[in-house]
C-alpha cells in the first residue's frame, strides 16, 4: 500500500494539473461539470464571477451549472444560488469515482421551488431530495452527461 504522504502528493500533482487544464479556479468538481455542461450545451462560459450563470448558449438561454461528488445517498446540499437570472439550473451529481450518477436540467421556476433561504450565504440553497431529483418537470440527462466524461 502507498504511503499517505506520496498519495497526498500524487493528489496535489494531478489536482493542480487539472485545475491549470480547465483554466478557471479550484473547485476541480464545479469546473469539471462546466466543462461537461459546456460540451453538451455549447455556446460560450461566461466569467467566473458571475453570479447568476455559467454558460449562454447561441440562442441567449442561460445556464446555471451546480455539482456535487457525492457517496452513497444522492441528497446534498448544492452550493448557494445568489441570483435566478438564469434560465435553467443544470445539476451533475457524481460518484466517488467520477462518474455521473444523475444529471438534470431543471427550469429555473422549478428550482425556484426547492430553493431555501439562506441569510449567512446571502442567497438560496436547494437540497437535492427524491422530491428534486425524480420532479417530472425536471429533464433527465444523465445518459448525454455520461456520455461527455468518458
Amino acid at each position: 500500500m502507498e504511503e499517505i504522504k506520496d498519495l497526498w502528493l500524487k493528489f496535489n500533482e494531478y489536482s493542480n494539473k487539472l485545475a491549470s487544464a480547465l483554466g478557471r479556479t479550484n473547485n476541480i468538481v464545479g469546473e469539471y461539470a462546466e466543462h461537461l455542461a459546456h460540451k453538451h450545451y455549447g455556446g460560450r462560459l461566461l466569467e467566473v464571477s458571475g453570479s447568476s450563470a455559467d454558460i449562454e448558449t447561441a440562442d441567449g438561454k442561460l445556464y446555471q451549472v451546480k455539482s456535487r461528488k457525492i457517496k452513497g445517498t444522492s441528497s446534498t446540499q448544492l452550493n448557494v444560488i445568489r441570483s435566478w437570472d438564469f434560465d435553467y439550473l443544470v445539476v451533475i451529481l457524481f460518484d466517488v469515482n467520477g462518474v455521473v450518477k444523475k444529471a438534470l436540467e431543471v427550469p429555473v421556476e422549478v428550482a425556484r421551488e426547492y430553493g431555501a433561504p439562506n441569510k449567512h450565504q446571502n442567497g438560496w440553497v436547494i437540497t437535492t431530495n427524491k422530491n428534486f431529483l425524480n420532479d417530472r418537470r425536471a429533464k433527465e440527462i444523465t445518459v448525454s452527461m455520461s456520455a461527455l466524461n468518458v
